[in-house]
């Protein structure tokens, strides 16, 4: 009699085991989807837009991983600069690449911030005033991902398609004290005397960024900001960035201080 029952019961047994499960697993999944994201999750360097082609997709992805923020003081008169700047590699030593106008003089008082993390400036390698740009020596940032010289910028011959006029472009950097902010651009002209004209946004922060193209090759930094004359005086064109291409870099000179 009491295997009759206990047969008679094993499929309600079952069954009932089987319901437990199906609601415990629902309850899971709409706890789960009740639950909102953390901000890592988020944020995270490979959580950008589906909609993008996959070389914009690692164009922008290459961007958020490299980009620093640089703050350099001036004892002399109290000025502290904040600046945007790229962490790049060369023959397995690790730098950063900015522009020269907000680095002051003095390495010890410049310093290299990723999120929470301050980075020493060990020495600055190469400084040229004219295509301003500044290379700093620095450890290996293990919170970013360094853009390889020579590999991941443009060889001579793709430099014409790579700044073709209405190109995309991307960078990443630390506009008005905040970021790291990505934006989309596009190339509207070249100038051989002058730089790479962009339509995109920055203001002050953003210099020293590195562009990059929809390929995902490095082809310059920030420089400047266009100042137009109106009739109220001078105002800043906030989209019209000034780019330096990445071949005014005298790499010869560079590479004997950094080998």
């Amino acid at each position: 009699m009491l295997r009759k029952a206990l047969q008679h019961m094993l499929p309600i047994f079952f069954g009932l085991a089987t319901l437990v499960v199906i609601i415990s697993g629902a309850y899971i999944s709409t706890k789960k989807s009740l639950t909102f994201p953390s901000e890592q999750e988020i944020d995270a360097i490979e959580n950008v837009a589906k909609i993008l082609s996959p070389g914009e997709k690692a164009a922008v992805i290459r961007s958020r991983a490299s980009a620093v923020r640089i703050v350099s003081a001036d004892l002399t008169d109290g000025g502290i600069s904040s600046m945007s700047g790229t962490y790049i590699t060369y023959n397995g030593q690790y730098f950063i690449l900015t522009a020269s106008h907000g680095v002051y003089s003095a390495c010890r008082f410049t310093q290299i911030i990723v999120g929470d993390e301050i980075h020493e400036c060990k020495e600055y390698v190469f400084r040229d005033k004219q295509s301003d740009y500044i290379i700093i020596r620095i450890d290996e940032i293990v919170e970013r991902t360094p853009i390889r010289i020579p590999q991941d910028i443009p060889r001579r011959n793709e430099w014409i398609t790579e700044l073709a006029t209405q190109n995309k472009t991307y960078y990443t950097g630390f506009p008005n004290n905040g970021g790291p902010y990505t934006f989309e651009g596009k190339i509207v002209a070249y100038s051989e005397s002058e730089a790479i004209f962009i339509d995109s946004y920055g203001w002050s922060g953003s210099s020293g960024a590195g562009v990059f193209s929809a390929d995902g090759n490095l082809i310059g930094w920030v420089m400047a900001l266009e100042v137009g004359e109106t009739y109220f005086g001078r105002q800043v064109l906030e989209n019209f960035m000034w780019v330096i291409p990445l071949f005014k870099i005298d790499w010869p000179a560079a590479n004997t201080f950094m080998d």
